[in-house]
């Protein structure tokens, strides 16, 4: 009989074959052995990862698990849970032979992983990036062997087709450029393989525009039964995606007027939008951009400390730093970048996107309205403490493998915790002023309306217009913010729905965990959930608790 020192045992062999057969996903996770690769796209390849995982999935259905520790349970089941998620991701969605852009996002991502993550000197992970630019031709001919332009959906194509031709700059000319201060002896080599990595984009660009486009008749949603079984499986909840559905319609409206209300204390004279419009024009200079969301990030983390609301991983930091040229135009704002699962140094990356010098005045200001001060301390609760960073610092701290890549899957546990502290800090009193107050029942009237559109793309017919379109109406999102969204919606079906009802889920469990356990603290509660890992919300009770899941 297997014991759970043979599973923990076979777990860690099966993850190594992963990352070695996909070494984007390796120097994401902290592994870098494989620094210089890129990885085979192969169509042959690819279906031999999915071999591989079925015949590790059928293994571990064979161990009996009744007789182990709870813990090592809840780890045999998570990890059951993944492998089947990325055969059924493979075998139902399809997205290897349907979106082109998985494939410019794993070539521009493997380098640009390399150049933010600074576990080795420049020059050491400039070496390893020349090894990926060269792969760059081979990966993306793999590609146009496996897509089949009349199952490729138009948004896909069209997005794909925007990715694709932002990425020659990057090979072409920014990193030669990065190579010349850091690495002179690599600039000529870079140079040549950039330049015929920037020549394969092009050509991807013109099969894209070419071949897939003309004939892109794919169907992005993927249908009640496989978004329900997702929801059954994946994010292990009890209910479908009617019941979704009802309940997404059920907080915007509760959110829409708790909005009006607060409104009218603000200014009885004015509606919450034309309240929230007017707040946009309060932002930081250009200078003060990357110091107000370094003291916005501080003052959290310090108010976090001083009110023990949550107890600080040993070791954690966040950098914070400006947005580099090449990521500008698809990081118009700013974005998080966590440290991953088996990384030592445990720092997070914050990126904050200046405002170009050279834009007119107009183009400044419109861009510095997306940095408003009302919004900018939520952000840094939602992003940095005790939001992502902390979180995912203390779940890549855990003490097993499995627990640790519960990053794969509990989406709702990690996007759920870091909304639901943003309405927790309101509550303590860090969010005080009611223009933060009404900014943040914005932001939740947002996320609302994300498990409206999520159900409705995938489910009930809703064309991308439509959403975009409703995010307009109802929300208040300018028209190109409202299409990268619902672009993104139609990739990730059931993870839009994640940050809201994961908030509901763990404020569930919460209570529950307090009257089990009423003798405990704010932050006695709060390092129970988090020391946790990153777990599907059913599986966290059962750590919490007890009792089968």
């Amino acid at each position: 009989m297997a014991t759970e020192k043979e599973f923990y045992r076979r777990t860690e062999e099966w993850l190594d074959r992963l990352m070695e057969a996909n070494p984007v996903l390796a120097t994401e996770l902290g592994d870098h052995r494989f620094d210089d690769k890129l990885g085979d796209y192969s169509l042959s390849a690819l279906q031999a990862q999915i071999d591989q995982i079925k015949g590790f999935e059928a293994e571990l259905d064979r161990f009996e698990t009744g007789g182990w520790p709870s813990d090592a349970q809840i780890d045999h089941a998570l990890v059951m849970t993944i492998l089947k998620s990325f055969v059924r991701d493979f075998e139902r969605r399809e997205t290897h032979r349907r979106n082109p852009g998985e494939y410019i996002d794993a070539t521009t991502g493997g380098v640009i992983l390399l150049i933010m993550k600074e576990f080795a000197p420049l020059p050491e992970r400039l070496a390893s990036i020349l090894g990926r630019v060269r792969e760059v031709p081979r990966v993306l001919e793999e590609a146009k062997g496996n897509l089949v332009p009349a199952d490729v959906p138009r948004v896909w194509a069209e997005t794909a087709l925007e990715q694709a031709q932002q990425a020659p700059l990057l090979f072409t000319a920014l990193l030669p450029r990065l190579a010349q201060g850091a690495a002179p002896e690599l600039v000529d080599e870079l140079s040549t393989s950039g330049r015929k990595a920037g020549e394969a984009v092009e050509d991807y660009v013109a099969f894209i525009r070419d071949e897939i486009l003309p004939n892109a008749e794919g169907d992005f949603a993927i249908g009640k039964d496989l978004f329900d079984e997702i929801l059954r499986e994946d994010h292990m909840v009890d209910y479908d995606s009617d019941e979704l559905l009802e309940i997404g319609w059920d907080e915007l409206r509760a959110t829409e007027k708790m909005m009006d209300e607060l409104a009218r204390e603000i200014d009885p004279d004015r509606s919450a939008r034309e309240i929230l419009k007017e707040a946009k024009g309060d932002h930081p200079s250009p200078e003060r951009l990357l110091a107000t969301y370094e003291e916005a990030m501080r003052a959290a983390r310090d108010y976090v400390v001083e009110h023990g609301i949550v107890p600080l991983p040993p070791g954690e930091s966040l950098r914070i730093v400006e947005t580099p040229v090449y990521l500008r135009p698809i990081i118009p704002y700013a974005a998080y970048m966590p440290p991953g699962i088996l990384e030592e140094k445990q720092e997070g990356i914050f990126v904050v996107t200046p405002v170009d010098p050279d834009a007119s005045e107009e183009e400044k200001e419109a861009k510095l309205r997306g940095h408003s001060s009302t919004k900018i301390p939520v952000t840094a609760i939602h992003e940095a403490y005790p939001g992502h960073h902390l979180q995912l610092s203390w779940a890549n701290r855990a003490e097993t493998l499995p627990r640790r890549m519960g990053s794969f899957l509990a989406t709702m546990f990690i996007e759920g915790w870091a909304f639901y502290c943003e309405e927790l800090m309101e509550e303590l009193g860090y969010i005080s002023e009611p223009l933060q107050r009404l900014g943040r029942l914005s932001d939740q009237l947002w996320r609302a309306a994300r498990i409206i559109l999520d159900v409705s793309l995938h489910t009930r017919g809703m064309t991308v217009k439509e959403g975009i379109d409703f995010l307009i109406a109802r929300c208040g999102l300018e028209p190109a913010n409202a299409a990268a969204e619902v672009r993104r919606y139609t990739m990730t079906p059931t993870q839009p729905q994640s940050y809201l009802m994961g908030k509901l889920q763990i404020l569930e469990l919460i209570e529950e965990f307090k009257r089990e356990n009423p003798s405990l603290g704010l932050r006695e509660v709060h390092g129970a959930i988090l020391s946790s890992g990153s777990l599907p919300i059913r599986l966290m009770r059962r750590a919490l608790l007890g009792g089968r899941s």
